[in-house]
């Protein structure tokens, strides 16, 4: 008996091509190209950041903005631990780009700082600017 269920998982007469390998690879199909690498990362080129009106605002521009993904604004009351105040997404504008980001000012010093990512998933820092409201 079990020699003819073996037959029978094996051996199926009058079968098609798609019954026997539904997922088949079909041959003579040109390959989709592969993506291309991203040549140069993002940059930022430039980060300040000033308090208007009761609000805080950062300013900061990068280069090769094509390769950016998204920009992780975060913020410290002790300058040691940084915590995510918002998430910007990048543009698909070519070369340098301008951001922004604002938020209502405290009474006590922040520290800002932004941590680009790039396409590639690789991250940098920009340097740290204090704001202190009460100046």
């Amino acid at each position: 008996m079990l020699s003819i269920l073996a037959f029978r998982l094996f051996y199926q007469p009058f079968a098609t091509e798609a019954q026997i390998a539904p997922f088949a690879v079909i041959e003579n199909r040109t390959p989709l190209p592969a993506p291309a690498p991203l040549a140069i990362p993002a940059q930022l080129l430039d980060f300040k950041g000033s308090v208007k009106n009761n609000k805080v605002m950062l300013n900061w521009a990068v280069g090769e903005n094509e390769s950016a993904d998204l920009f992780e604004v975060e913020k410290s009351t002790d300058g040691i631990n940084f915590k995510m105040a918002a998430l910007v997404f990048g543009t698909d504008k070519s070369a340098t780009a301008k951001y922004e980001f604002y938020e209502k000012a405290g009474n006590q010093k922040v520290r800002y700082r932004i941590k680009l990512v790039n396409k590639n998933k690789k991250a940098e820092y920009s340097p740290v600017v204090e704001i202190n409201p009460a100046a």
